[in-house]
């Protein structure tokens, strides 16, 4: 290129990142636009210079490109822009060369009924139509008349299949005159429109042509594209098939085409397209698209051309004034005939169900089978969010083989074996057309998708019900890095239903909490329900649960709401949710942190879930596990529990007896991440926490069992499934493995009691419950029947005299070696606790030390994963069936004698220098709406930095200045998606705060926080407790698309990394928090080495020091403890005053003319838009605005509560309500 160096590309997706690759290989600096939508885009990647626009989503690419940036020309690719006379003259008078035809070419052809003339003018045939515009109603029915029907009528400024209508008589012909000339005037501004004969058995074939802007043009042959569905292209061939069976068609149409093209010296790329009739073999003009078509690259696998080359050559040429390509250049590159087959289909994010309309979402898995043959052009990869702001086409796929046969079997299987994950695409729809025997033999007319039967395998959402989400079982059990086991809250029911259809027990179903969805199986399956007792409905007539049901395509399933105890139920679906990502090699779903399942949440309405085929040799015998085998959902649990990890020491005698006698109650907030309970508190062991933080319930940060009792202050949680994997509170009991269904089925209002067992009792009943699902296993399998097998008993639990202690051992300290403490949590965890639960930096040494010594053992015990390491402790996740925790003990009493002294070890480290913001708009934001929605006042509010400052005794500034000075360890990497713990290497800047209380149910991405003694990094938005401290780029992406991240390492930080901020600007931090966003953010790190050894001499060189910071700190929390403890108590009087007692509530739930309106989702309440004595009187009127993660969630009332009087309202502004959890109680008359 001689002028053309540097290149603006006006558009986006998969157009400009093929535009952007040709540009590249010629050597020009490349310049892209997007909008924040497009953020991720290929094409902001791969350019050289991006820019933001500054208009918003919707409307940003059509915005006037700011001039800032010189460039020597703008190429617009397709649609947007590219056929906009006005902003084609305007380029060009700029200066710019513009990549494509001149602008006078584009309005030539820019109406349709003006194109006509041109091509009647240029001897080429047109469909008999109009002669110009119709100007009424009546020209339209009596230009119909003469013409014969059907006819079509036209907008003539339309383009993409819009604003077009056929019609079949003159009744078709006046509604759509005004249909039409509407649709023209508003997506077109142009409300002209003309009439054509219409041909229905036709061909759609456009014409490659490329002209030199002097007068020459030269063509590269046809293309098919009669595949469309509104008008819309969908699957497209070059060669044409009918073409190529009529050899002689081929010389007519392109010398038709060259010779319209060279009738007014057309210059750059453009197709001709006809309407080709399948009987004589007549074609007809339509029109000329004035660009690059969508399809151009089957073209150019056939030619062997590259058409956006050959652009921007000619617009070099302009560039030097002369005007275009020579005749001789032009002419030599004349094709003769194209060498093989190539078919291209476009892939788009759409939901066959609903009609294809476009599915925004986020794509979990992005993989294409390629080949030698294969050309993918696309923009997305794994990771990329679809907006709903943009066509929704995700790729054109091409297969270019040597015969049409291969060619097409080569197509069928790149889509058969791609995979796309996350919102519903077209890919299978796709592979049906190329399998359909029509287009295998070449009868690819316009109308054939109007007669072509596709019924996908593939289950459409109707409604999600209140909770609905993909499980697989185990979850992630071994995951951790703050990322939840995950799985069916109860696995019983959960593995029984997938037996009796014939699954694999763990294979992925749906959890259905409450109240259940409604679904239409577009196609045949298999189905059972289990678990908690609900209703079920098949299209219409109650069904059984605890039954394997046959649904026919077209059914409607509905599952209804909980008849009796329990709150879970699965429904499983013979041969899973094929086309649900797996992520860390699960398809269970943590809402939470947005993993895994249907784009990482909760079912919605309008979800589209693919289904595998049944299989032709399936059973359809009826099967159903007998009703005495079906388990209890009773409204009281006892449930066997084991003690520890931390009660004598913590807990008072009296508070370990009062934690077994109680009669707990469920509350409200019942959820996969924690299940509150109601009753009395603790009198505690201790004062304080020590370095845990200022609570007695405090304690340095350790790993959570699964099932175990945490008190979050005085509050007691059990921590289920979805729990964080460690954090800084008492955990005292842990309910064992065997009675993890029954946990999942706690309901809000039920009630329970621990019962505690020995280790062997809890194995004993683990074993027990294995045997019954095996037999239950061997009787779907077999047939036999389920005669033989004993029903579950839990009217008899074991009474176990010596239930054990929660320190099962523990070895003295000595010399540099610390205490080392073993204690149980339930029958699958082991904690290793090192010291006293002091924050010391020589305990994460030892950590670390025995994590590589567990994961490095060769023997009978090791571990490649399920280890949760923090600042001084070890939680090790095993199998108790197979590794006896004697054994384990053994094993890690044996590894901690070989670590010796490491108070001088050297350990590896990254030091990270990262941006801090301080008082960020997003960080006040989230501040605001915790004042708004949470708690009105507090010690730490309005300002977190002012009280954290304060809290130890400092001003603000000085806080700034430990951010920017000194350098934080990470001491555990986890907690909530792979959220960095740190600690300041200076034992002089280790600070102590108090965690908010409640905690936020919101955490902007990138957040700097301070609880207790250490530092956490919040990599995505998230509950959280911290104190907000400033704000900085995140460390964490899902589904590893970012550079320096990966699908199979998703976060940044490791243990024993070390972070550093300096301060930047709001301006600054967001030109790095967008770069960041777009992929192309790069860490500046460097590795170096962490020398315990120097930091041993500092502690002892700084200890006076630090004793005298510590007094200091000391007195500044007194009086800011006292200050918290004054509003605390004048926040509970104020909440105390309006609060409906639970007595009460349950009282009004046993009254048949009540009914509770339940919340859909774990939120805050935003506002109350009903009060006492309200009448509902329409089922959409909106009763209460959630807020959960940013977003306001309407609650409408339904059509079951239309008529109905408020009762009691059970939530107030502010409070925090759990998926299931009660809002309004409504009072039905008669």
């Amino acid at each position: 290129m001689e002028k053309l160096k540097s290149l603006l590309v006006a558009n986006r997706g998969e157009i400009a990142t093929r535009i952007i690759k040709t540009a590249k290989k010629l050597g020009i600096k490349t310049i892209a636009i997007y909008t924040e939508a497009d953020a991720a885009s290929s094409h902001v990647t791969d350019a050289d210079i991006p820019i933001l626009l500054p208009a918003g989503d919707s409307k940003g690419y059509t915005d006037v490109i700011s001039k800032e940036n010189t460039v020597n020309a703008i190429i617009p690719g397709y649609g947007f822009l590219s056929e906009n006379a006005d902003f084609a003259r305007a380029v060009v008078a700029a200066g710019m060369a513009w990549v494509g035809p001149s602008p006078e070419s584009i309005e030539s052809f820019g109406l349709k009924h003006t194109a006509r003339k041109l091509a009647v003018k240029a001897g080429v045939p047109v469909v008999p139509g109009s002669d110009g515009l119709i100007a009424s109603e009546e020209d339209a029915v009596n230009e119909s008349e003469r013409l014969g029907f059907p006819v079509m009528l036209k907008a003539t400024a339309g383009g993409g299949g819009m604003g077009l209508a056929t019609c079949n008589n003159v009744d078709e012909v006046k509604i759509s005159f005004a249909t039409v000339k509407s649709r023209g005037e508003t997506l077109f501004k142009n409300a002209g429109l003309f009439m054509e004969r219409f041909y229905p058995d036709s061909h759609h074939i456009e014409v490659q042509v490329f002209g030199n802007g002097l007068g020459h043009a030269i063509h590269f042959g046809e293309r098919e594209c009669s595949i469309q569905r509104r008008h819309q292209k969908v699957i497209e061939e070059c060669p044409s098939p009918f073409v190529t069976k009529h050899p002689d068609l081929r010389e007519r149409l392109c010398s038709a085409a060259v010779r319209l093209a060279e009738s007014i010296k057309y210059g750059s790329a453009g197709t001709i397209e006809y309407l080709v009739d399948d009987k004589s073999g007549d074609f007809f003009f339509l029109e000329m698209n004035t660009r690059l078509q969508v399809e151009h690259g089957i073209t150019e696998l056939c030619y062997d051309v590259d058409l956006v080359e050959l652009m921007l050559r000619q617009a070099d040429a302009q560039l030097r004034g002369e005007g275009g390509l020579s005749e001789l250049t032009l002419h030599s590159l004349q094709p003769k005939d194209p060498s093989g087959f190539a078919i291209e289909v476009r892939v788009y994010a759409e939901n066959p169900a609903r009609d294809y309309a476009p599915s925004p979402g986020t794509l979990q898995i992005v993989e294409w089978h390629e080949s030698a043959y294969t050309r993918i052009d696309t923009w997305v990869k794994t990771g990329t969010v679809v907006s709903s702001n943009y066509d929704p086409l995700l790729a054109k796929a091409m297969y270019h083989g040597q015969s049409r046969y291969g060619t097409i079997q080569g197509m069928h299987e790149t889509l058969a074996q791609s995979r796309i994950c996350g919102p519903p695409t077209n890919l299978d729809f796709l592979a049906s057309i190329l399998k359909d025997s029509r287009f295998e033999a070449g009868n690819t007319m316009t109308k054939f998708l109007t007669e072509f039967d596709y019924s996908p395998s593939a289950i459409d959402v109707l409604s999600a019900g209140a909770y609905t989400t993909v499980q697989d079982y185990p979850g992630r059990p071994t995951m951790g890095r703050g990322f939840p086991h995950a799985g069916p809250m109860d696995p019983l029911g959960f593995q029984i239903a997938n037996l009796l259809v014939g699954n694999r027990p763990g294979m992925e179903g749906l959890e259905i909490t409450l109240d259940g969805p409604e679904l239409l199986f577009l196609g045949p399956g298999a189905v059972a329900l289990c678990g908690a007792p609900m209703e079920i409905k098949l299209d219409g007539r109650p069904s059984s649960m605890w039954t394997k049901l046959h649904v026919k395509a077209g059914q409607k399933l509905k599952i209804g709401k909980t008849t009796g105890g329990g709150c879970r139920s699965y429904l499983a679906i013979h041969g899973g949710l094929p086309s649900v990502a797996e992520w860390f090699g699960s398809k269970a779903t943590s809402p939470g942190v947005g993993v895994g399942g249907y784009q990482g949440r909760a079912l919605v309405a309008g979800d589209l879930l693919a289904t595998a085929k049944l299989p032709s040799n399936y059973s359809t015998l009826p099967q159903s596990v007998p009703e005495r085998l079906v388990p209890a959902y009773p409204k009281h649990w006892d449930l066997m529990c084991m003690a520890g990890p931390y009660d004598e020491g913590y807990l008072l005698e009296d508070d370990v007896k009062m934690m077994y006698e109680t009669k707990w109650q469920i509350s409200h907030n019942a959820a996969r991440g924690g299940i509150r309970l109601v009753g009395p508190k603790p009198k505690w062991a201790r004062a304080d926490g020590g370095e845990g933080g200022a609570h007695p319930s405090n304690v340095a940060e350790y790993g959570y069992p699964v099932g175990t009792l945490n008190w979050t202050g005085d509050d007691p949680c059990i921590f289920p499934v979805d729990c964080p994997d460690f954090g800084g509170f008492v955990s005292s009991t842990t309910i064992v493995k065997a009675d993890y269904w029954r946990l999942g089925q706690l309901k809000a209002g039920d009630t329970m009691q621990y019962k505690p067992v020995s280790l062997e009792d809890a194995l004993a009943m683990r074993n027990r419950l294995d045997d019954f699902i095996h037999n239950i296993e061997k009787g779907c399998a077999a047939g036999s029947g389920f005669d033989q097998i004993e029903p579950l008993d839990y009217t008899k639990l074991p009474t176990s005299k010596d239930i054990g202690k929660a320190v099962i051992h523990q070895i003295e300290a000595k010399e540099n070696q610390p205490t080392t403490s073993y204690r149980q949590g339930g029958d699958d965890y082991l904690l290793v606790e090192y010291g006293t639960g002091n924050f010391d930096l020589n305990h994460r040494c030892r950590v670390t030390a025995l994590t590589k010594a567990l994961r490095e053992a060769s023997g009978e015990i090791s571990f490649s994963n399920g280890l949760i390491n923090t600042v001084g402790s070890l939680l090790i996740y095993y199998n108790g069936l197979q590794i006896p925790q004697r054994n384990l003990l053994t094993h890690l009493i044996h590894l901690e004698s070989q670590l010796g002294d490491l108070s001088s070890a050297k350990v590896p480290s990254r030091l990270f220098k990262l941006p801090i913001l301080f008082g960020s708009p997003r960080e006040t934001a989230a501040l605001n709406r915790y004042i708004e929605t949470q708690r009105p006042y507090a010690s730490y509010l309005p300002d977190n930095m002012d009280f954290v400052a304060k809290n130890n005794g400092l001003e603000k500034q000085d806080l700034k200045n430990i951010l920017t000075k000194s350098r934080l360890i990470a001491v555990s990497v986890g907690f909530f998606a792979a959220l960095p713990l740190c600690l300041p290497v200076d034992p002089r800047h280790r600070l102590c705060c108090p965690k908010m209380n409640p905690s936020r149910v919101f955490t902007p991405a990138g957040q700097v926080s301070w609880g207790g003694s250490c530092m956490a990094l919040y990599n995505v938005e998230s509950p959280g407790g911290y104190q907000l401290t400033g704000l900085t780029i995140p460390g964490c992406d899902i589904l590893g698309s970012k550079p320096g991240y990966s699908l199979a390492r998703p976060w940044l930080f490791e243990d024993f990394d070390q972070l550093s901020f300096y301060e930047v600007g709001e301006g600054e931090y967001e030109r790095q928090r967008k770069l960041w966003e777009s992929g192309r953010y790069a860490y500046e790190w460097e590795a170096v080495e962490f020398d315990m050894g120097v930091h041993n001499t500092l502690l002892a060189d700084t200890v006076e020091e630090v004793k005298e910071v510590r007094k200091k700190q000391k007195e500044a929390q007194d009086r800011m403890l006292a200050y918290e403890e004054e509003l605390m108590a004048k926040w509970t009087r104020e909440k105390a005053e309006g609060k409906i007692p639970v007595d009460r509530v349950e009282e009004l739930l046993k009254d048949p003319d009540v009914r509770v309106l339940r919340s859909p989702h774990n939120a805050n309440v935003w506002r109350m838009k009903v009060g006492v004595g309200d009448v509902i009187v329409d089922g959409g009127v909106t009763v209460v605005v959630l807020e959960a993660m940013k977003l306001e969630i309407c609650v409408p009332a339904g059509e079951g509560l239309v008529g109905g009087v408020v009762e009691k309202v059970l939530v107030g502004e502010g409070d925090v309500v759990g998926a299931g959890g009660g809002l309004v109680l409504v009072r039905m008359e008669g």
